[in-house]
């Protein structure tokens, strides 16, 4: 039995199955993105929903130590197992509480689906004029006895004056498959400012489908980092709104996969008002016969005058059996702006690797040390040293070197 049948035998127990009939009926009426959907053209959904995947949780025990062993062990940390809140910080100006989302939005058959069935995540609201030092982990871990569909509705918003920092995980223990629908609502007031980590170093066994929204007031600055170093399959959407001017959004990713693991990375940024700027710089690093997707679009409003926007994809193929799509946009409706874009897709430089060895650097950790310099730059706009440690650590297992220097 797939997914949909799945879903529907699930619904049909009854009306309190559905926390949201009207999102229910247009998930049912759109059913799973094909790829003769534009924003799905590159990747298929098809096998995926194939599985016999249960939408109630049969959860097993996950240990103190199996906690310690997958997160980051933070002062400030939020841990779901299995879907349930289980653990979160007291921290002064910050209230952390359970989902409360009563009225979801949504806007495509994937973010209808989490809006009808979603039960779990969290409500971040950080108070006017408070500065959280430390970073704050949120943690989602899942271990189940089959396969499973996770959902997960977030909700964070940071008031006027006020910072945060994040570093989030979605994690399956288990070696049977789960797929995780996550959707995100961040709000920004004015002048406040985000940084939100999103670290996916997962198994085979994990699919994630995360969709994360941004809404900028005046003067706001937000950075996002996705460093994605594994998983069966990922795709993440990102979704600005600078509803105020005076606005700053940054977007950094780091894709590293092998094998035959997949990730898809579609960014949407949405200049609605004059005098902001929008940074955007993924870099994308392919081995075996794994793929990438890279779909980024900028949209620059009529009254989105003296606009600074800046969009980079930049791909190695290290493999001949590694592939990538890119698709770089720009949509221009304001006429005193500053636009570009661009899309490089390559592989080592070989007469790099030759001036290495004839200095007694082997071939190996040659293009190890290459490599590296090439995903560095989108690494450096991480701001806590431990994760940055954490990411440099992370590439040097996956690239199977020591990048110790």
């Amino acid at each position: 039995m797939g997914l949909l049948e799945k879903i529907e035998q699930y619904t049909n127990r009854g009306t309190d199955k559905v926390s949201n009939k009207t999102a229910y009926s247009k998930f049912i009426d759109l059913g799973f993105p094909s790829l003769k959907n534009e924003e799905w053209k590159y990747t298929s959904l098809k096998k995926i929903i194939a599985n016999n995947f249960e939408i109630e949780n049969q959860g097993e025990e996950i240990t103190d130590q199996e906690i310690k062993n997958n997160s980051l062990d933070l002062d400030n940390k939020v841990v779901f197992l299995n879907g349930e809140l289980y653990q979160k910080p007291t921290i002064s100006g910050v209230k952390i509480e359970k989902n409360i989302d009563h009225s979801p939005k949504y806007n495509d058959a994937i973010t209808a689906l989490n809006a009808a069935l979603a039960e779990n995540g969290y409500n971040i609201t950080v108070s006017e004029n408070t500065i959280v030092d430390k970073p704050l982990e949120i943690l989602f871990l899942t271990k189940n006895k089959s396969e499973n569909l996770a959902q997960y509705r977030n909700e964070i918003i940071v008031k006027k004056n006020s910072s945060i920092k994040i570093i989030e995980q979605v994690k399956n223990l288990s070696t049977n498959l789960c797929f995780s629908n996550m959707f995100t609502n961040i709000n920004l007031e004015e002048k406040a400012i985000i940084e939100f980590n999103k670290l996916q170093n997962n198994n085979e066994s994990q699919i994630i489908v995360d969709n994360t929204n941004i809404n900028q007031e005046t003067g706001s600055n937000s950075t996002f980092n996705t460093l994605l170093f594994g998983g069966a399959f990922t795709r993440n959407n990102l979704n600005f709104s600078q509803n105020g001017e005076r606005c700053e959004s940054n977007m950094n990713g780091v894709v590293i996969l092998d094998n035959s693991e997949f990730a898809d990375n579609h960014t949407y940024m949405d200049h609605l008002k004059a005098n902001c700027e929008s940074n955007e710089l993924y870099k994308g690093i392919y081995l075996g016969k794994s793929k990438g997707v890279f779909n980024g679009k900028i949209m620059v409003r009529p009254d989105a005058q003296k606009i600074n926007a800046f969009q980079a994809n930049n791909n190695l193929l290290l493999s001949d059996d590694s592939s990538i799509n890119s698709k770089p946009q720009l949509e221009i409706y304001a006429d005193d702006v500053k636009c570009s874009h661009g899309c490089t897709i390559g592989q080592l430089d070989e007469d790099a690797i030759f001036y290495m060895n004839t200095r007694g650097i082997s071939k190996q950790d040659a293009k190890a040390i290459l490599t590296y310099a090439f995903a560095s730059d989108a690494l450096n706009k991480i701001s806590i040293p431990y994760l940055y440690d954490v990411a440099k650590d992370l590439i040097s297992k996956k690239l199977n070197v020591d990048l110790s220097f």
